[in-house]
């Protein structure tokens, strides 16, 4: 099966300098004092701005059934052409890892270009069958390690502060479970939700519902996937 998203930096770049350093930090930030606190925040290092994402429409190389969550271009062989970071002339397409202001967040923000994403509702909804929007935020996808199942990411696993979701395994390999948030609508009445950071605070009517997986493979590929369960009891 095709992944719903994927993140790749170019060829022989790194969106940080080594794991250890980049948890190290998370751990320091988290430990700030009360004076510090009311002080600017102290930056974790630099945005990592060199992202070109790819939303696969298709699940698999049939090109028969889709995800709900569909780019606005794919190519003829039914590969997504990629939003890549960066300005062309008016249009401004901002992918990045939230690395300045310690929260490892993954954002891609395409309100200020002319390429978009769009979400089918093959059920119906207030908002129609589809909706195109321009802008989602994957929770702390920065400071996820490499998922190779080796000690040094079991023990991120059995440790880190901020694994709330914990990390799994299933046939295309181990995982970290994060939560994701979209704005659909201008008017900020409806939004898409996968589950809840409890770090971040947010609305608790999307507990009990799915998350996202994120497999961080090698050090310039991210794959996140959303993960299947049951439906939430009204």
């Amino acid at each position: 099966m095709k992944p719903n998203a994927q993140i790749t930096l170019p060829t022989g770049q790194r969106a940080h300098a080594s794991t250890k350093s980049l948890l190290a930090c998370v751990l320091l930030c988290l430990g700030l004092s009360v004076y510090a606190s009311a002080q600017k925040p102290k930056s974790c290092g630099i945005d990592v701005t060199n992202l070109s994402v790819s939303i696969y429409k298709y699940t698999d190389a049939t090109n028969t059934n889709t995800y709900n969550l569909q780019p606005d271009l794919t190519n003829t062989d039914g590969s997504p052409v990629p939003y890549v970071s960066g300005k062309v002339r008016a249009n401004i397409i901002d992918a990045r890892f939230q690395v300045d202001n310690c929260t490892y967040d993954f954002t891609l923000n395409l309100n200020s270009s002319n390429r978009f994403m769009t979400f089918k509702f093959p059920n119906g909804s207030p908002l129609g069958t589809s909706l195109n929007f321009g802008f989602f935020n994957i929770d702390r996808v920065a400071d996820v390690p490499i998922t190779d199942g080796g000690p040094a990411f079991l023990n991120w696993c059995n440790t880190a502060t901020d694994n709330y979701a914990g990390c799994g395994v299933d046939t295309n390999g181990y995982f970290v479970r994060r939560a994701f948030g979209s704005t659909l609508d201008s008017q900020s009445r409806y939004h898409l939700r996968f589950n809840n950071s409890p770090l971040d605070g947010g609305n608790g009517l999307a507990v009990g519902t799915a998350f996202v997986k994120v497999y961080h493979t090698d050090a310039t590929t991210w794959t996140l996937m959303p993960e299947v369960t049951a439906p939430p009891r009204a």
